[in-house]
């Protein structure tokens, strides 16, 4: 019997798989103050306690010589809670190491060697770490950002096979949500024609992050105007339609979260200025009004911010402000009116000129007169009616197709004698533009014999 324990023991002693986990987990575990002799002598006493309590708690260790590994990764979410699995069933004894990110170094967090788990200093900076009930799993609560790593979780198992060791490493990601984003912006007022950037910024947020860009023009209208994963958004030429609110969204397997707005103000114009007058007729040259008329210019622009305006009659200064009024315009009024308008954030200007005619009509009224014509065998009308601005048009009634009888200031009209019946009426009427009404004067023709006409 005691041939058989020696030799049970010589079996277990020289396993290479129980002497390299039994000194693993005593280096991780010893206390590395002192001389070498006094490490040496802790870790023959460590693997010897190790290997030998399971013996003396009746467990039969058979080593196959393999070594079983599991690797998973997982995610959490910082400031919530995860749940770090080590196998489906309790083990008799493991140990959980924790490797940070970037380099080779491993250090013990909570180990079990049949006695309940212990946790180590390291458990502290990795959060409210503890171990799930009946398992071997870890729990830790109020995830920290410090916690991402690798941890490995080193197992024994007893079995009706023998011991196995199981090698668990589990790559733990934490994930940080996105923080309201803010924006950035190359230049808050730019200038038409222009370029400049913005950036949606974050304190924080776990990467791949997408970014959406809307813009609230000034019709209130929202438009998406850029989707991708880069932050930064670049506007090469900036249009005055940009104006507007800006917000951008920032977005990530987490959560996401929208900006506040941000108001871009364009800079552009004067643009050459559109200038209206009310009351009034378009001509050829221009426009005209009828005197004695009020009449207004109005003059528009695009711009921002707002011109200045200055109205110019003829080479003189008149008035100032987008419009201007003359109350009963007179006939020396007519010439050309200019919109002259000025920028105020640089110096630029622009301007526009109309041409403005002031109708008016004659004096008086028609004068309506009758000669001989041919030999006294015809008779010639003829009426005037001088003045006025433009010339009044004048036109004999009835009158004949085809024939003379209108024209402007005078009119004259050949009326044949043997077409003429005695005390036959002629009309002349002047039309004009700065008249409702045509005004007119009439003649009659009376025979005395044969080859006389006379008139009144």
């Amino acid at each position: 019997m005691l041939i058989a324990y020696k030799q049970l023991v010589n079996n277990i002693l020289f396993s290479p798989v129980i002497l390299a986990f039994a000194f693993f987990i005593c280096y991780l575990t010893e206390n590395h103050h002192g001389t070498m002799f006094q490490h040496i002598v802790r870790l023959f006493f460590c693997c010897q306690s190790i290997i030998l309590l399971p013996l003396l708690q009746g467990l039969e260790v058979k080593d196959n010589g393999e070594v079983v590994y599991r690797e998973t990764s997982i995610e959490g979410v910082v400031e919530h809670a995860v749940t770090i699995e080590c196998g489906s069933t309790l083990p008799n004894i493991y140990i959980w190491s924790f490797t940070k990110p970037g380099t080779d170094t491993i250090r013990a967090v909570v180990f079990n060697f049949g006695g309940g788990p212990k946790l180590q200093k390291l458990a502290e900076t990795l959060g409210n770490l503890s171990v799930v009930g009946n398992s071997a799993s870890l729990a830790i609560s109020k995830l920290p950002v410090d916690a991402e790593g690798l941890y490995t979780c080193q197992a024994l198992y007893d079995s009706p096979q023998g011991v196995r060791l199981y090698y668990y490493y589990v790559r733990l990601f934490v994930l940080v949500p996105v923080s309201k984003p803010y924006i950035v912006l190359s230049d808050a007022s730019p200038v038409e024609g222009t370029s400049m950037w913005m950036l949606c910024a974050l304190e924080e947020g776990t990467g791949p992050i997408n970014y959406t860009w809307e813009q609230e023009g000034q019709d209130g209208a929202i438009r998406t105007l850029a989707q991708s994963n880069s932050s930064l958004f670049n506007i090469p030429w900036v249009a005055r339609n940009l104006t507007g609110r800006y917000r951008c969204l920032a977005k990530n397997q987490v959560n996401q979260q929208w900006s506040d707005q941000t108001w871009i103000d364009i800079i552009f114009g004067p643009d050459i200025p559109h200038i209206d007058i009310i009351p009034n007729s378009i001509t050829t040259q221009g426009y005209s009004v009828l005197e004695k008329e009020t009449i207004s210019f109005i003059c528009q622009t695009s711009s921002n911010p707002p011109s200045n305006y200055v109205w110019i009659y003829n080479s003189s200064k008149v008035a100032v402000g987008p419009q201007y009024t003359i109350n009963r315009i007179l006939r020396s009024q007519t010439g050309s009116y200019t919109c002259q308008v000025q920028g105020t954030y640089f110096n630029a200007s622009s301007k526009k000129t109309v041409s403005l005619d002031v109708y008016y009509p004659p004096e008086g009224f028609p004068i309506c007169n009758i000669y001989p014509a041919n030999n006294y065998n015809d008779l010639n009308l003829w009426c005037s009616w001088y003045g006025g601005f433009p010339e009044a048009m004048m036109y004999w009634s009835p009158f004949p197709p085809g024939k003379n009888g209108q024209g402007y200031s005078n009119a004259t009209l050949i009326q044949l004698g043997p077409d003429t019946a005695n005390n036959s009426v002629f009309v002349c009427y002047g039309s004009h533009a700065a008249l409702n009404v045509s005004p007119n004067c009439s003649i009659q023709t009376l025979a005395v014999h044969r080859k006389e006409v006379i008139w009144d």
